[in-house]
């Protein structure tokens, strides 16, 4: 007798085969994607922090007293060419945040998420809603 083609059991044995497959990959994948978007979070909040640093050492009048912290709208870094317009959109709403900078006589033993230590300020990303009124002046 001639055969021609695939019965049904080699057809469903296939199947199963590529559904493991399946099975395997797909939160793989999934993962490595979570985990590339939270690394370039990590990377754009860097970035902001470090043109925030920048910020600072243009207009020392923004560092804070020992007692009070001080504010610096992310936008602003934006107005003073420290960083890229392009980041506004890499940022979850980005004109909403600010970067408060702290004074430390040394160094915190840790440092929270979305922060950065620079020469005894913390520099920290946060949410801000009145910063989202601020707006470059040419």
């Amino acid at each position: 007798m001639n055969k021609n083609g695939f019965t049904l059991v080699e057809l469903i044995a296939v199947l199963v085969i590529i559904s493991l497959m399946a099975l395997v990959a797909v939160p793989a994948v999934t993962r490595s994607i979570r985990d590339a978007r939270k690394s370039k979070d990590n990377v754009n909040v860097d970035t902001v922090l470090n043109a925030a640093y920048d910020y600072v050492q243009k207009k020392p009048s923004s560092l804070p007293s020992e007692d009070t912290p001080s504010k610096i709208c992310a936008i602003s870094l934006v107005c003073e060419g420290l960083l890229k317009s392009e980041i506004t959109s890499q940022v979850d709403d980005f004109n909403n945040h600010a970067i408060t900078v702290t004074y430390y006589k040394t160094k915190p033993a840790s440092i929270p998420e979305n922060s950065k230590f620079f020469s005894n300020y913390l520099f920290t990303f946060v949410a801000d809603s009145s910063c989202s009124s601020v707006t470059c002046t040419a």
